[in-house]
């Protein structure tokens, strides 16, 4: 080896280095303000109910919260899994009756004017004005939950899917159906691929809504989950038992949100804003 030269693994070693700490300083650039935010947030309700002496059943202290959630611990737990469990199912079922019929509507004009205008009617009804309809076509139980995160998370995903594939440039459409492509074909080729995108972000939305329809549906016609703590929490003036269980739900919405980015990231590498472009032309 010549003097001076640097072994391959040193090299190597050298440039990992640098790629640990700028993805180091990435995720410390994404972290730290919202950690930050929320310190002096907490800090400042701690200080403004101990400073007026609000009662616990008004507005508890944020270390009331913490107190109750460690006390309470494996009960939030065993609720918060009833919830995530209605949701999942509730958001599999949706997203896929969603892609199936936002595909049938985009793919057939004839099933695009008859569909189209009761979707629109079915998705202008409030979904609590039809809970106790709920109630009698599934009964009392898990599978009102299920239905009613279906019905939040259907519609996001048929709107979506339907945008994506009609979105399709019309000059790719028409090479590749001069060149003998069958519909099937151009669907599996062409449209999902380019609708991919449109489609996620409706994906992202409804599992975004996913919790707030389970959370909905054990409100009305359950006796576990998150939903039903929650309501005998404020029955009984245990606001300190309900403010854990909204922490711990909007923790859960948290983690389905990256949970979806994350499946996001994997399925579209190659889309800018997986890429960081957008970021980079915002500083």
């Amino acid at each position: 080896m010549k003097a001076g030269s640097i072994p391959a693994s040193q090299s190597a070693t050298g440039r990992a280095a640098p790629g640990l700490a700028a993805r180091a300083r990435r995720h410390f650039a994404v972290l730290f303000p919202p950690l930050l935010s929320a310190v002096i947030g907490l800090g400042l309700w701690e200080g403004v109910v101990r400073w007026l002496e609000m009662p616990s059943f008004v507005l508890p202290p944020p270390s009331s919260v913490v107190f109750v959630m460690i006390e309470y611990w494996g009960y939030l737990v065993s609720q918060l899994a009833w919830t995530v469990m209605a949701a999942a199912v509730g958001v599999l079922i949706g997203i896929s009756l969603g892609i199936i019929a936002g595909a049938g509507i985009a793919m057939s004009g004839i099933i695009d004017r008859m569909l189209t205008p009761w979707l629109v009617i079915i998705h202008a009804i409030p979904k609590v004005v039809v809970a106790p309809l709920f109630l009698i076509w599934f009964g009392f139980g898990v599978q009102s939950e299920i239905f009613f995160v279906v019905t939040f998370t259907f519609f996001p995903v048929v709107v979506a899917t339907i945008t994506g594939l009609k979105s399709a440039d019309p000059e790719v459409l028409l090479l590749v159906r001069s060149m003998g492509a069958d519909r099937g074909q151009v669907l599996r080729k062409i449209l999902f691929p380019s609708a991919m995108p449109t489609i996620l972000s409706g994906v992202k939305l409804s599992v975004s809504l996913a919790p707030v329809g389970a959370v909905i549906g054990e409100f009305v016609a359950s006796n576990q989950g998150l939903g039903h703590l929650l309501i005998r929490a404020v029955g009984d003036m245990d606001t300190a038992l309900a403010f854990a269980a909204v922490t711990l739900f909007s923790i859960f919405g948290v983690l389905l949100w990256r949970a979806a980015e994350f499946v996001e990231g994997k399925l579209l590498p190659w889309h800018p804003s997986q890429r960081g472009d957008l970021a980079s032309n915002r500083k």
